[in-house]
């Protein structure tokens, strides 16, 4: 496989200098499961869970060994099994009777299995875990049934020693619109949370955004008050926007209209008109789910459309656009509503007020900080080094017009091609503009791409895996936005974390290695890997973010093949035959 160095002409890319090797990956350890992973994640430590339908795993990635096995936890997944941030602590639930209608609150040390404490059994539908470590505080949300009052009820119980702390009714039973779980059966469909943006702490205050906005007041568990609103699309994932607090006011968005609300009283201070201007059929004039909202430049940015989630495929969801608000009454002092093939999340430049979006067409950074944002840059996307199918690099996809001369140029040929961005992140003071098998690297200083990749999907199956991948890192980068502004980064987090180590002396060990791993993590180059068609495999290839080389490669001889990497390490773990993980380091 060979990769060319580059070099910029204006706006456009050209191929320069000869090819380059791509690096293999050693195997590193090979361990047996027993039975099909039916998930799998990362802890903090690097460790590796690993649910099948009879038990849960805990691996160590550096010998693979199974560091402990829980054969009564069944038929878990990643909502279920909640790791708290900050702790080496899992809440995971257990559950016994017909369709877990048993359900018996649990937290674990996930270094060694040991269950810490049990909180007693009870009879409902088990939807999630808010974790609270800032208050040393697990929120059990469950759907109860063996209650005189049965509703959606929040649990709440000490972190260290399992202590009830109150239980608070949210709302009537069934209030909440559930979603499929992660890896929900096929014939009995488990239904959670997993549609919904995580809580977001603020002293005292939980602000939930399951209906809208409600404030719940975590000594006590009352409902302080609510204010509440439609989401954009009740049968997708995420289309409530991450709730946004400044100052005084928390922003929400749902509906097809953002909301400004005082986040002290509940009053509700103002509502947008409708983001789009467009209406739809059968007066369909609320369909814009907004996405995301971000306060730059005392500004409101939203995004409305994108690519989202119904627990088995993704798609596009149209409208799409971008609005910039006036915080006092909600106004539109910016519009833009010509996005092709699709549009990204939007991301922040560190310690400026420059917000950059990509469509299918263009990337583009807006100044906020003017009374009416001014389009800085809109620069083409041309994809011209490309990877994994022949039939890509007859095409030619500069000379078509980047992504968007690819939809005209192939669309009626192979739909499997048609590639959209959906993402953007900040890496290095770059912006990468990623889609299901393509990146790009733009520096915002010099306003041009260093560097543009395209690669095949080996299958329309993989791509929309791929697709899948990319949607759930944009949401977690927007969650990490919404903690930042007043969670996990705040003062109150750390007291919490730290009442916690201080009541068990053996956190101090996790302390330790989660440092440790951190600094480890610092050497490592920073890479992204994608899935494509090599040589005569299917395969991983990695791709050097600060240089646009492809100088990784790993082929899996899978058609379908699941895997996970770890980042900072530059470890993948591939489910062969999803009975077996096969360690690679790269």
């Amino acid at each position: 496989m060979l990769t060319r160095c580059i070099a910029l002409a204006s706006f456009g890319l050209v191929l320069l200098g000869s090819g380059l090797t791509a690096a293999p990956a050693a195997q590193v350890w090979s361990t047996p499961l027993g039975s099909d992973a039916k998930w799998h994640q990362l802890t903090a430590l690097g460790s590796l869970l690993v649910g099948t339908d009879g038990a849960l795993l805990c691996l160590s990635p550096d010998d693979g060994k199974v560091i402990w096995k829980r054969d009564d936890i069944r038929k878990s997944n990643r909502t279920m099994a909640r790791e708290i941030p900050g702790t080496p602590l899992l809440a995971c639930p257990l559950f016994d009777g017909m369709m877990n209608s048993k359900i018996t609150p649990m937290v674990m040390d996930f270094q060694t299995g040991k269950t810490l404490w049990t909180a007693p059994q009870m009879l409902g539908q088990f939807l999630g875990t808010i974790a609270v470590p800032e208050r040393n505080l697990a929120i059990f949300v469950v759907n109860t049934m063996d209650r005189k009052d049965n509703g959606v009820f929040f649990l709440a119980h000490d972190l260290t020693t399992g202590a009830a702390k109150w239980a608070s009714k949210f709302t009537k039973a069934g209030g909440i619109p559930l979603h499929l779980a992660d890896n929900s059966g096929k014939f009995i469909p488990t239904m959670d949370l997993s549609g919904y943006h995580d809580p977001v702490v603020d002293g005292n205050d939980l602000y939930v955004g399951y209906l809208g906005v409600h404030c719940v007041d975590l000594e006590t568990g009352a409902v302080k008050w609510g204010v509440e609103f439609p989401p954009g699309n009740k049968g997708l994932k995420k289309t409530y926007a991450p709730l946004r607090i400044d100052g005084d006011r928390i922003y929400g968005g749902g509906g097809g209209s953002v909301y400004a609300i005082d986040r002290r009283t509940g009053a509700q201070i103002w509502k947008s008109d409708r983001i789009s201007d467009y209406a739809g059929l059968f007066k369909a004039r609320d369909n814009a789910i907004v996405s995301q909202i971000e306060i730059v430049g005392g500004k409101l940015f939203s995004r409305y459309g994108g690519n989202f989630s119904d627990g088995k495929t993704a798609s596009l969801r149209e409208p799409i656009g971008i609005v910039a608000l006036d915080p006092a009454d909600g106004k539109s002092l910016y519009h833009f509503d010509k996005a092709k093939e699709g549009i990204t999340n939007l991301a922040v430049l560190p310690a400026s007020t420059t917000v950059v979006f990509a469509d299918g067409a263009h990337v583009f950074g807006l100044d906020a900080a003017p009374a009416t944002p001014v389009e800085l840059f809109r620069v083409p996307i041309e994809f011209k080094r490309k990877m994994g199918m022949g039939g890509v690099a007859k095409i030619g996809l500069g000379a078509l017009g980047g992504v968007t001369g690819l939809a005209k140029g192939v669309m009626s040929a192979n739909k499997g091609l048609l590639d959209v961005p959906v993402a953007v992140s900040l890496s290095g003071g770059r912006v990468v503009v990623q889609g299901k098998q393509h990146l790009l690297s733009f520096d915002p200083e010099t306003k041009t791409a260093t560097w543009s990749l395209f690669y095949a999907a080996p299958s329309e199956a993989l791509g929309n895996i791929a697709m899948f991948a990319v949607t759930a890192a944009a949401a977690v980068y927007g969650n990490g936005q919404v903690a930042a502004s007043g969670g996990f980064a705040t003062s109150g987090y750390s007291s919490g974390v730290n009442t916690i180590h201080s009541n068990l002396d053996r956190y101090n060990a996790y302390t330790e290695k989660a440092i440790a791993r951190a600094g480890s993590s610092k050497s490592s180059q920073n890479y992204t890997y994608i899935i494509t068609k090599l040589e005569k495999d299917i395969g991983v290839v990695g791709v050097n973010l600060a240089t646009g080389e492809t100088d990784r490669e790993l082929p899996l001889k899978e058609k379908e093949p699941e895997y996970t990497v770890d980042e900072q390490l530059n470890r993948v773990f591939h489910f062969k035959g999803k009975d077996t993980v096969v360690a690679y380091q790269f």
